[in-house]
């Protein structure tokens, strides 16, 4: 993913990113053929302190081919974007753009084995259930044997490997009409602005500040 050292993010903040969607879109190819699919992203750490993706496609997927092959793939996450139009610089004088979020991790796929799989989807279910529903205790032992075991045997279960997590935080940094910018994307109605109103203000990227730089002063003439 192209992008630029004012529009990334520390490691730290990418993880956090990634956690909190929990959601993206996996590429990869083989044998001439690229594939898709958008699914759950369960970041996690091993004991070591290394990153890795645990996931699952349908076992009908013809991705779930590729994951025994250990071929490279990427995930990409997506948060917040808009379209930008000049006015909302406060001036007419501005080029349109788009503000954007998005984390990028490419690794190497492969393939989970049965019990493998049953432990990443129970502690995927686990943490997105107490995500959503503060205090619950919710597993997947409630349903029926019969019907969990179908569940898993129809699904195909994948870790992504040695991991490289790039980011692009694409929110204006570092240029003027800042304000009038975040009030229009407060203004505008829905939440996906609303949140940008507030990245604007105070990107998370590594390098943070959003006020542009003072002009160069000239050279002194006063003893002139």
């Amino acid at each position: 993913m192209y992008t630029k050292e004012q529009f990334s993010l520390p490691l730290p903040a990418m993880r956090d990113f990634v956690l909190a969607k929990s959601f993206g879109v996996l590429a990869t190819h083989h044998a001439g053929e690229v594939f898709t699919s958008p699914l759950p992203v369960d970041l996690r750490e091993t004991a070591d302190g290394e990153l890795f993706v645990a996931g699952h496609v349908a076992r009908a997927n013809g991705m779930s081919a590729v994951f025994e092959t250990g071929a490279p793939a990427t995930i990409t996450v997506l948060g917040p974007d808009t379209y930008v139009p000049a006015e909302w610089f406060g001036t007419r004088s501005r080029i349109p753009t788009w503000l954007y979020c998005a984390v990028e991790i490419s690794g190497r796929l492969e393939l989970s084995d049965d019990t493998r799989k049953r432990a990443d989807v129970e502690l995927l279910i686990d943490r997105l259930q107490r995500d959503a529903v503060p205090g619950s205790t919710w597993t997947l032992d409630e349903i029926p044997a019969h019907l969990s075991e179908e569940y898993l045997k129809h699904i195909v279960g994948y870790r992504l490997l040695d991991l490289r997590l790039t980011s692009c935080f694409r929110l204006n940094q570092g240029k003027d009409g800042m304000e009038s910018l975040a009030d229009a994307l407060r203004s505008a109605g829905d939440s996906a602005r609303r949140e940008l109103a507030d990245l604007t203000l105070a990107p998370p990227t590594a390098d943070a500040d959003p006020t542009p730089a003072p002009p160069a002063a000239g050279p002194d003439r006063s003893a002139s």
